[in-house]
């Protein structure tokens, strides 16, 4: 049998080890600093051609259960085409966190390359410069944080952003860059009833670590 070689095995990150340490213990330090009760507030970026397919309250509802107890707002809730450049500066700094939800290279949502468009690109940087977690939702593979994509900056005039989502990233393999972001968008109350279920000796509903998530 030929020997497999480093190269051939997929990659599950791009993020270096120190990277990954970086992103964790900023995780672990907005969950510490959470206040129990404290409600978690999570903006789901979307194009209008995604956010009007017939699957998209299916989506909602996969993203809604890797965050239990998080309100998940979008673009229709908080804004309107005219007041969206104001009002973003005022409402963003009160999401805890975000999920993106982008195009393949292709134009469809099946893929590892996601492509963002002018806004969304600097959503993502406003979310991101102020320390909180961004997360893409892919349906092959879940939930995946920004930290272990490839990020590329394309165009010349107009900028988007190209991210590569790993080809090794399995969800079931509960990453610990992921597990991460989850804990730190995770209510105080959800995680104390959680924990009370896990001693009990009832499976703790989406956090049990042996249960495989929905993607």
């Amino acid at each position: 049998m030929p020997d497999t070689s480093a190269t051939d095995i997929p990659l599950a990150t791009y993020a270096t080890a120190a990277q990954q340490r970086a992103y964790i213990a900023a995780m672990k330090k907005i969950r510490k600093a959470r206040v129990p009760g404290e409600p978690v507030r999570v903006y789901v970026c979307a194009s209008p051609h995604i956010a009007q397919r017939r699957q998209w309250d299916l989506r909602l509802a996969k993203i809604r259960h890797r965050l239990p107890g998080a309100e998940l707002v979008q673009f229709a809730d908080l804004f309107t085409p005219e007041n969206y450049e104001q009002e973003w500066k005022k409402v963003a700094p009160t999401f805890d966190g975000m999920v993106v939800v982008g195009h393949t290279k292709r134009g469809g949502t099946n893929g590892n390359v996601y492509r963002l468009g002018e806004i969304a690109r600097l959503e993502v940087i406003d979310i991101v410069k102020a320390g909180k977690p961004v997360l893409l939702h892919a349906p092959g593979t879940g939930l995946v944080p920004f930290v272990d994509c490839k990020i590329h900056r394309v165009g010349d005039e107009k900028l988007r952003t190209k991210v590569t989502v790993p080809d090794g990233w399995d969800p079931k393999d509960y990453e610990p860059t992921l597990q991460a972001a989850l804990r730190a968008l995770r209510p105080r109350s959800t995680e104390a009833e959680a924990e009370k279920e896990q001693s009990a000796g009832t499976p703790a509903h989406p956090a049990h670590p042996f249960a495989a998530p929905p993607r």
